[in-house]
């Protein structure tokens, strides 16, 4: 099983996070770094799975919020444009998809959705870290969605490192938690027996160090029975 991972241009322990994770789960997964800098966007042919990470914010440009550039921070427009191209290429060859905060921001910037730039100037709660202490908060999955069955549909509590999040969702999403003070904190298909498998999350489950919160343990290893799914399924064809 080869899962791609974007760069998330971040120092290696933070990078290395993910593959810990994932590797709790299924040990033999092998992992291919895709990233602008790599110029490796072919690679998404050769990958099972594809997990989009964490990082800097969306260029708001992306979403026609050109002026709320003041409200941004790390944004980079060539992994912007990069991670749309490995999004469009995994669509197109029906690879799941699980994105991570900035992998959710981006996945739904691609899909025609829009971001809040910056949570407090609009109004909400801080969802950030704040001195190096984890926020955390709580989050209730929708009845009857795709979250609700990996995690369960009682609140759980996740780790909260984003001041960015969705604001309207791209085509074809629903979401499937939502915070105390009314953010998305999850988003899937609404039709999700037409699409390739996708979760979209705002919480980073990679760092969080209670391994087996639902919110950690089920969802990685749903996504990775989805990958075996969705390989014994191209086996089939």
């Amino acid at each position: 099983m080869r899962i791609g991972i974007t760069d998330n241009h971040r120092p290696k322990q933070y990078f290395d996070n993910y593959l810990t994770w994932i590797h709790r789960i299924k040990p033999n997964v092998e992992f291919v770094k895709l990233g602008y800098t790599l110029e490796n966007a072919d690679e998404v042919a050769k990958i099972d799975g594809l997990i989009l990470t964490g990082g800097g914010d969306v260029h708001p440009k992306f979403y026609e919020r050109p002026e709320a550039i003041p409200l941004t921070t790390e944004v980079n427009e060539l992994r912007d444009a990069f991670e749309c191209d490995v999004i469009e290429r995994a669509l197109e060859e029906a690879i799941p998809i699980l994105g991570i905060c900035r992998g959710m921001q981006i996945m739904n910037v691609f899909l025609g959705g829009t971001l809040v730039p910056d949570l407090v100037t609009a109004g909400f709660l801080d969802h950030a870290t704040n001195d190096g202490i984890e926020n955390r908060h709580a989050i209730t999955p929708v009845s009857g969605s795709l979250l609700e069955a990996i995690v369960g549909l009682e609140e759980q509590t996740v780790n909260s490192v984003h001041h960015q999040a969705v604001e309207h969702l791209g085509r074809g999403l629903i979401a499937s938690a939502i915070s105390p003070d009314g953010v998305i904190e999850a988003a899937e298909w609404v039709l999700k027996d037409r699409m390739p498998f996708l979760l979209l999350i705002q919480w980073h489950p990679e760092r969080m160090k209670d391994v087996d919160n639902p919110t950690v343990k089920q969802v990685a290893a749903h996504f990775l029975h989805e990958v075996t799914i969705s390989i014994n399924d191209k086996a089939l064809r």
